[in-house]
């Protein structure tokens, strides 16, 4: 994976649960009970050849993760890395030239084998010149990705985009970036932490081919391929935007600004520890928004502890703008611990049970709420949980917001019981409610279950012979057990390939209504979304679907139910 030149320090916040038997069984209790092992793989470029050389970073996840590991692969691209304890894992690669897509970290185990592909990267090149045609020299070029190569919006995109300065001919050339479509500029700090003076910084970013960002043109970037983009530097004097952050005295802070008539990033300011304020230079006329993120690190913990501010809102018009005063606040953390039910059906006896380290949750938030937020919030992701000896878990650097938890477990005989929270007269289902949490609260005691007997299907669909499947149908399992009819956590959804075949993994045993379905709603198109309190109405339409189709499945405890045939 191609690394940008970061001029601020960003947070990768791993993901991991513990979890805790209510009973004594023959569980692990600990990785160390486990031997090590090994995870190899190899890195190709986007023809599929292989990559020698590239460097390989391996990273546990959790507070026991360490370090991380490194390695290269070898002539033909192929790489191995021993001694590993039992967990989960994120691999990357990074060779000069070679980018990938942003996308949600994939986690691995002993034992596996991974293939990463790289892609060279585009490159953009081009001359600054002043309105007399003459080259400007030393000027901070930046491009930013509005688009990934798909078309998709990038709703949060990198506080410190590609750049460089110009050379004595006005020439930059960028290389390494992803394919998509970007915005080219020169000149503005852009919220840089410097100790050089650059007289440019001052000075409104001119966007190619020579205006503001309203009118910027967009320039397609291709992998391996190379686009030009020229600049008429217009030199225009911007104006300061300058204030202070509230923060502990051996602390930083970083101040992200965005624009509110384009709702786009703008600039990154720094306040370091002991510093008096901050500033942002080169502003432009015109409405924007500030918030602040303070970090503190603690020896208890390897994540991070965040403070935000409110958001502040700024109008530039004709002058700077002083004295702005921003106060970070503490988010918000959940608690709790998962705990197994085992089971006594003597077909689940002698399954391998879940790890604590190899067990994941989950938090994101409500779509609503996290669109409501700002580009430049220090984009964590989702949630992650740090396990300790006990089993227990914390959710920490919430935003004040609704949550829902998934729980991410790797035993094929196992399955999710439910998720509950005390409350004063009876327990919230939180499988099938949102959590929501304010700005410093501090909600404990939540309850993962995981229980065993879990079935699965490996099925396929009725079709003519030659023929293929619809595109877009999926299979749905819905709970034929009147009791069960509300339990979000017994209904299934999964896509059924080209050639007819689909799996379902991780089913509570019990009576089930199958049925396909093409033309599916978007808001119960995925598990996650089927089971979100939002749904509640089309899993009521689901049932009364299934009932009339009538094709019922009866799963027994750890049955894997094979060459199954759906209608």
């Amino acid at each position: 994976m191609i690394c940008n030149r970061l001029i601020v320090v960003v947070v990768l916040l791993v993901m991991c649960i513990a979890v805790r038997a209510q009973v004594q069984s023959p569980t692990p209790k600990n990785a160390e009970e486990v031997s090590t092992g090994s995870i190899s793989g190899k890195v190709v470029n986007e023809n599929g050849q292989p990559l020698t050389g590239t460097a390989v970073f391996v990273r546990g996840v959790g507070v026991r993760s360490g370090p991380g590991r490194s390695t290269a692969t070898d002539l033909e691209g192929n790489f191995r890395v021993n001694g590993l304890d039992p967990g989960l894992y994120t691999i990357g690669a990074n060779a000069p030239a070679y980018t990938t897509e942003i996308a949600p970290p994939a986690y691995y185990r002993l034992g596996d084998s991974v293939r990463l592909v790289l892609v060279r990267g585009g490159v953009i090149t081009g001359v600054v010149t002043n309105a007399l045609g003459e080259p400007i020299i030393n000027v901070q070029v930046r491009v930013t990705r509005i688009r990934d190569a798909k078309g998709k919006t990038q709703k949060f995109p990198a506080f410190a985009p590609n750049e460089q300065s110009t050379d004595d001919r006005g020439i930059y050339r960028i290389f390494g970036l992803s394919p998509g479509t970007y915005l080219v500029s020169a000149g503005g700090g852009g919220g840089r932490f410097t100790q050089e003076f650059n007289p440019y910084d001052s000075d409104v970013p001119t966007y190619a081919p020579s205006s503001t960002r309203d009118n910027a043109a967009e320039v397609s970037v291709r992998a391996g391929e190379e686009s030009s983009a020229d600049i008429r530097y217009k030199g225009e004097p911007g104006y300061t935007i300058s204030g202070t952050t509230k923060i502990a005295g051996g602390n930083a802070a970083q101040i992200f600004m965005t624009s509110v008539s384009t709702g786009t990033s703008v600039a990154m300011a720094f306040q370091p520890p002991g510093n008096r304020g901050f500033a942002f230079n080169g502003v432009a006329d015109g409405e924007y928004k500030l918030v602040a993120q303070e970090f503190t690190t603690t020896q208890t913990s390897a994540i991070p502890q965040i403070r935000m501010s409110d958001i502040k809102r700024v109008t530039v018009k004709g002058a700077n703008v002083t004295g702005i005063e921003l106060i970070p606040k503490p988010l918000a953390s959940i608690s709790g611990r998962i705990s197994f039910e085992r089971t006594k059906a003597p077909e689940c006896q002698g399954k391998r049970p879940p790890l604590f380290v190899e067990t994941l949750v989950q938090a994101p938030q409500h779509e609503k709420d996290s669109e409501d937020d700002d580009p430049l919030y220090g984009r964590m992701g989702v949630s992650s949980a740090p396990v300790d000896a006990n089993g227990d878990f914390v959710l920490r650097n919430l935003r004040p917001g609704r949550y829902r938890f998934e729980p991410r477990f790797y035993a094929r005989y196992w399955y999710l019981q439910s998720i509950a929270i005390p409350a004063k007269t009876q327990k919230i289902d939180a499988a099938a409610n949102w959590t929501a949490v304010k700005s410093g609260e501090q909600l404990t005691n939540v309850t993962i279950t995981l229980a065993e007997g879990a079935a699965s299907i490996r099925g396929s669909l009725a079709l003519a012979e030659g023929a293929a499947a619809p595109a877009g149908m999926v299979v749905y399992l819905v709970p034929a057990e009147p009791d069960k009819a509300e339990d979000v956590l017994r209904f299934f959804v999964t896509e059924i390939a080209s050639d007819g075949t689909f799996t379902l993994n991780n089913l509570p045993p019990g009576k089930y209504l199958a049925f396909t379905q093409t033309n599916v709603d978007a808001q119960i198109a995925t598990l996650n979304k089927l089971r979100q309190p939002e749904a509640a109405l089309a899993r009521s339409k689901l049932r009364r679907s299934a009932e009339t189709q009538k094709t019922e499945i009866e799963l027994k405890p750890c049955q894997n139910l094979a060459a199954y045939q759906l209608k």
